[in-house]
């Protein structure tokens, strides 16, 4: 990747992009389209949780994902990108969408099928295969990243040699350290999101009238 891109990519000021109005304007979206959602859940991690977060829940409300399609799309890497990636399943309409828009390619990967794993992803076919692989600039999207284990697991899918970055919607949680490897990871909102509902509700009270 040229320095002109690392430059865009490391100080998004300079580059043109306003991050505090992407980080306000992505959390209030997420909160309109009632994203945050209260029940009883197990995670995969096997956490008990009163508290998810669903991302999906954008595309029942069209302003709101516009408006988190339109910082994706004004984001410098998503911008200097020869291909976009998405961890499956929950980025493929996203991304797809997004691609469409900035007609750039998209490859297109799935669950292993029969596989157990949450990590276990594949490319849906050779041709996907054969397009990320020809990419000297890849992004992985994602919605909400915990860990960052599910973009790490999709960037395993391709070259050590090659440069990929990721931009998600949400960092929620702390991200492991050995997830990052290999890769440049980018959020529009960085925020702690709790499991206890409760405790987010008090977390969030002061924002449930800006929006």
């Amino acid at each position: 990747m040229s320095d002109f891109n690392k430059l865009r990519c490391s100080d998004l000021s300079n580059a043109g992009f306003d991050v505090d109005k992407a980080a306000e304007e992505t959390w209030q979206a997420l909160l309109s389209a009632g994203c945050f959602i209260e029940g009883n859940f197990v995670f995969a991690s096997g956490t008990n949780a009163t508290l998810k977060v669903d991302a999906e829940l954008l595309y029942s409300h069209p302003r709101h994902l516009e408006t988190v399609l339109g910082h994706f799309a004004a984001f410098p890497c998503i911008q200097d990108a020869e291909v976009l990636m998405y961890v499956p399943d929950g980025m493929r309409q996203f991304m797809t969408i997004l691609g469409n828009e900035l007609a750039k390619p998209v490859a297109h990967t799935k669950r292993r099928p029969g596989s157990s794993s949450k990590y276990d992803f594949v490319f849906t076919t050779k041709a996907d295969e054969n397009l990320a692989e020809s990419a000297e600039l890849i992004v992985i999207g994602e919605d909400i990243v915990s860990t960052l284990g599910s973009v790490a697991a999709t960037r395993s899918l391709l070259k050590p040699t090659q440069t990929v970055h990721s931009l998600a919607m949400l960092q929620r949680g702390v991200v492991n350290p050995d997830y990052q490897k290999g890769l440049v990871d980018h959020y529009l909102v960085k925020r702690h999101i709790p499991t206890d509902k409760d405790e987010f509700n008090r977390q969030i009270s002061p924002d449930t009238n800006a929006g």
